[in-house]
């Protein structure tokens, strides 16, 4: 094959995805932002708004709380079975959301700790504290992943340097290798937190989808394309996808800057 006949597949290859991807998405948009107004007039949408904003939050904080540390284990620290650790870390990542809220749904129900935890007056099941657990489950592998990839890359030289000049492992992690990963930690905190927003799956299964409850803007989207109130749903997709496009220019400005 020729390089122009080469150039021209790459070129077609890219036109078809974009096509694919792009198309439906300004479709949807043209539809649902004369909507939007609808949308935030109406008291169910604004508490799903709000409701996927703080658990959305909250669920991001808790993955980077433990994935800095998960990831500087599995990229740095020596431990027996590590491979097999990393697999069942990730495992999440390959299943269908669906069944992940299955998972969670028995482990966090009554036939797993759910009881124990229910006489502690702490329920997950139909209950917004399940919502922050699903979308947990879901990215918190996903942010241990990127972490690490980012800590791998950050190479091990500087850290090294930091250890001969007498620091020792703590101050070498905290004043040398976070702020090597600084702007991927932005990221990941970007990429999981609109991951959170619009997770579906897990959170249906786990945390229902009881209006003005554990109502959150892809099950209010999920509940109003169920009862026909297109519209509305339109409207609601719309405002995740301005959201969604908001969070992919910051990463790209962020890892813009990375690149100076």
């Amino acid at each position: 094959m020729s390089n122009k006949c080469f150039s021209y597949l790459l070129v077609f290859a890219l036109s078809i995805v974009l096509i694919f991807t792009f198309t439906p998405l300004v479709l949807l948009m043209i539809r649902g932002v004369p909507n939007i107004h609808q949308c935030i007039q109406s008291k169910e949408i604004l508490f799903s708004i709000r409701l996927s904003l703080i658990t959305s939050t909250i669920s991001t904080l808790i993955c980077l709380f433990f994935s800095i540390p998960v990831a500087y284990v599995l990229e740095r620290v020596d431990i027996k079975a590590k491979r097999l650790i990393q697999i069942l870390i990730f495992l999440p990542m390959s299943l269908p959301h669906m069944i992940s809220g299955v998972a969670l749904l028995l482990f966090l129900g009554n036939l797993g700790i759910g009881k124990f935890l229910s006489k502690l007056g702490i329920d997950f099941v139909f209950n917004p504290k399940g919502i922050v657990a699903a979308q947990v489950f879901v990215n918190l592998p996903f942010m241990v992943n990127m972490l690490r990839i980012a800590i791998k890359e950050s190479g091990y030289k500087i850290e090294f340097i930091g250890r001969t000049l007498g620091c020792n492992r703590w101050q070498t992690f905290i004043y040398i290798t976070v702020p090597l990963i600084k702007n991927s930690l932005v990221s990941s905190l970007i990429i999981v937190w609109s991951r959170a927003l619009g997770e579906f799956g897990a959170v249906i299964m786990l945390a229902g989808a009881t209006t003005m409850k554990t109502e959150v803007m892809p099950t209010s989207i999920f509940m109003n394309m169920s009862t026909g109130d297109l519209d509305i749903a339109i409207g609601t997709a719309t405002i995740l996808i301005f959201i969604s496009i908001i969070s992919m220019l910051l990463v790209e400005l962020i890892q813009k800057s990375k690149s100076v």
